[in-house]
């Protein structure tokens, strides 16, 4: 078998199948033929990649950068893939960088620059287009025709995705001074290098599978001067290294109107390009570059700068490479795509605001409230800058379809504020004449971004997640804001050494950080999910996002810990946001730091049933590991997010002891411990919160649990409620009717909500 035969049956397409026989030639691989006696290159692949462009004659400057960069040997004797400039395209590049000729660059930058021109490996068009990488299924495939040939056909999710082509090329090294982040090394100067550059190639079958414009106006806006399928026949789709195009190639001169894009030679591919790709700065390069246009932007991201991964070139010279904390990665050449196992694909955008725009900005917003950048609080500062990036390419087409910033809001960017692009190595920048705004800004938080009197409460809700739940615009809630002084007051403030919010113990009144625990449920007290607007008239019960239940009337709003030390919080502004809710403003925090053992175990009207609860270990003594806070907990709420407690007062108690309800000691029977424990699960309400405020009625399970008569399943034994405003009356298991008195009523807890009953319940006939 020949070698034709065997390469008809793997079905390569053949601009890939010249080069292996190529190699096979070189390398002299013998099997039972000689090959070197069978198979002649055919007179239209000529002579190798460096021979072609010698006997062409218009690429000698192009050959010197070669050599200089000291890639002569290694394509010579290898196979690449190579993108030509011809020497006239060179003599232009050479007048906008202001100098003469190769011998004008240093060694770096020649490399730097050559590498910008050259992949490993001989790739045709097809193979530049669909990269392979057989762990995501992507790879060649051909399908047979109804006359019997071949046509190549792309397989794999990505299809023609993965457009970025990694080279060995990198900045040439450079000197920076590091201005805010990290604190120990403000005012050093450090000598900076950069990951390898990601050439992109632009395709039609690119923009057709990203959703683009295959026509080149998407192109054509991220690459200004650029030119798309000039030149080119109609069966030739548009291919573009970098900004240079890729010009067209006519492989057989007694055919002129047949045209290519490949030149394939004996040692790899050639595609000339109609510019030189010059040296690619990241976005990180590229503000850095502009302080004139985005100076502004780029000062205030770099606080959020890290500098790290030393090495040591060369020169024994010790380089650093930039990062960025919190915000997009600018300086990361790889760009959003994390996965090292495939090639690198998507892009950062930049919709990078001016400097008159962004200033614009600041002075009417936060600079309202603030003197100077500087005390502008981080999380403001993250949300004006990420607001401006997407962790996608995004062309003008997708913009003009619709656009979902770095948050997921939905934005809606008029054509007239975008001016003109630029592509960088790891994602394209438009240049934007307004600063877009988060859903944050524009909702209901929005003001705790800007006054500095509210920055505390904006730390706890960024901590816990709870921005999201306020910004929005199609759920609308209630927010209760209290400033850092009041905050601070009650036990609770931003460490912004540590970037912690902390709580101050009751008990000895040290700061330490809050428990995550009880900080979410804190940030969640302060919401509630659905309306408020007017806080007069008499009392209202309205739960929070944390699930407990707050109090409002008389324009004052109180949780179970205002309540229970008798500080409500005064209603000080309400301020409506045309997007989604309010924001009320309150002299102190809304707080629920009272749960319901504790309340039971402290309030003297209920001593009797608390020491019931005691005999029977279900009300247990535990201690709070930060603030070393003693409280009583029920063993079974745990079982449950909400409850009413029905909690007999020591009237009550008594009288049921005369009555032979309960014994007058705690027994000691396993019957009798039964019997009590029953008692106790009935006066509790499991997964229901019930007021005398009219609004619910009906049969109520208990927490009192027991088997069905053939032992299989567990029951729970109910209750019947009838509820008008300040009239609730208890129908319990014996058919005994309790009225309660709203005067012991709708004592709130953590959970839920206790009423006082002067009449104990019965869980049986």
């Amino acid at each position: 078998m020949d070698v034709f035969e065997i390469l008809k049956i793997m079905n390569k397409p053949i601009k890939l199948l010249l080069a292996a026989i190529v190699v096979v030639s070189l390398l002299g691989i013998t099997g039972c033929v000689d090959h070197q006696e069978r198979f002649e290159e055919p007179p239209w692949l000529g002579g190798s990649s460096i021979e072609t462009l010698q006997e062409r004659g218009n690429y000698t400057i192009f050959l010197k950068l070669m050599e200089k960069a000291n890639y002569t040997e290694p394509i010579s004797k290898q196979l690449f893939t190579l993108f030509v400039p011809d020497d006239e395209a060179f003599e232009k590049y050479f007048q906008t960088i202001g100098k003469n000729s190769v011998d004008d660059l240093s060694k770096e930058e020649a490399v730097s620059l050559f590498t910008l021109h050259v992949l490993r490996n001989p790739r045709s068009r097809d193979q530049l287009v669909y990269e392979y990488a057989w762990a995501e299924e992507q790879g060649p495939h051909n399908q047979q025709t109804a006359g019997g040939g071949y046509v190549y056909v792309p397989q794999g999710e990505y299809a023609s995705l993965f457009h970025r082509k990694p080279t060995p090329s990198t900045s040439t090294p450079y000197p920076e001074k590091v201005l805010y982040s990290p604190p120990a090394m403000v005012g050093q100067e450090l000598l900076m290098y950069t990951g390898v550059k990601n050439v992109p190639l632009f395709t039609e079958e690119f923009f057709r599978d990203f959703g683009g414009a295959a026509d080149g106006s998407d192109y054509l806006a991220m690459f200004p001067g650029s030119t798309w399928k000039k030149d080119y026949t109609p069966d030739l789709k548009g291919m573009n290294w970098h900004n240079a195009q890729v010009l067209t190639n006519i492989p057989d001169p007694e055919q002129p109107e047949k045209k290519e894009l490949e030149v394939r030679t004996a040692s790899g591919f050639i595609y000339f390009v109609d510019r030189v790709v010059g040296p690619m700065p990241s976005i990180e390069e590229y503000m850095r570059a502009n302080p004139d246009k985005y100076g502004l932007y780029y000062d205030i991201l770099q606080r959020f700068a890290q500098y790290g991964n030393t090495k040591v070139d060369e020169q024994n010279r010790v380089l650093y490479r930039k990062s960025y904390d919190e915000v997009f990665d600018l300086a990361h050449e790889r760009g959003p795509s994390t996965n090292e196992a495939v090639p690198p694909q998507n892009m950062w955008t930049a919709f990078l605001p001016t400097n008159d725009a962004l200033q614009n900005y600041l002075d009417n917003t936060v600079l309202k409230y603030y003197s100077s950048i500087d005390e502008i609080p981080r999380v403001t500062l993250f949300y004006i800058l990420q607001t401006q990036l997407s962790s996608r390419m995004v062309t003008i087409s997708n913009l003009k379809k619709g656009y979902f910033n770095s948050f997921g809001d939905a934005m809606n960017i008029p054509m007239s504020d975008i001016g003109q692009g630029f592509m960088c190595s790891n994602g394209v920048v438009y240049e934007s004449k307004k600063v877009l705004e988060p859903n944050v800004f524009t909702c209901v938080p929005g003001l705790l971004f800007i006054d500095k009197n509210y920055s505390t409460l904006l730390y706890v809700l960024r901590e816990t997640d709870m921005l999201n739940t306020l910004s929005n615009p199609d759920s609308h809630v209630t927010l209760f804001a209290s400033t850092n002084e009041q905050l601070e007051a009650y036990g609770i403030r931003y460490n912004a050494t540590n970037n912690i919010v902390e709580f101050r113990s009751p008990v000895n009144g040290n700061w330490s950080p809050m428990n995550a625990t009880e900080l979410t449920i804190f940030a969640q007290d302060q919401i509630h999910k659905g309306t408020i607007d007017n806080f007069s008239g008499e009392d209202n019960f309205v739960e929070v996002s944390s699930g407990n239940y707050v109090r409002y009337g008389d324009n004052k709003i109180a949780g179970s810990e205002n309540d229970f030390n008798g500080q409500a919080a005064n209603v000080e502004e309400i301020i409506e946001n045309e997007r989604n809710g309010y924001l009320i403003k309150v002299d102190r925090p809304v707080t629920s730091r009272l749960v319901m053992g504790d309340y039971i175990f402290n309030d003297p009207d209920v001593s009797e049933f608390k020491q019931l609860l005691l005999d029977a270990k279900l009300l247990r003594k535990a201690q709070v590991t930060e603030t070393k806070e003693i409280y009583y907990n029920l063993a079974f709420l745990a079982a449950d997010k909400l409850w009413t407690g029905f909690i007999p007062t020591n009237a009550a108690m008594q009288k049921a002891r005369e009555e032979g309800i309960i014994p007058a000691k705690f027994p000691t029977s396993t019957g009798g411990k039964d019997s009590i424990n029953s008692f106790i699960m009935y006066h509790f309400l499991k997964g229901n919160v019930v007021f005398d405020d009219g609004n619910k009625s009906g049969t109520f399970n208990t927490n009192r649990t027991y088997k069905s008569d053939d032992g299989k399943t567990t029951l729970y034994s109910t209750m019947a409620i009838t509820n008008e405003p300040k009239n609730l009356s208890i129908f319990d298991a014996s058919e005994q009717t309790v009225v309660l008195d709203h005067a012991k009523a709708n004592i709130l807890v953590r959970k839920g909500v206790c009423h006082k009953i002067d009449t104990v319940l019965k869980y049986y006939k």
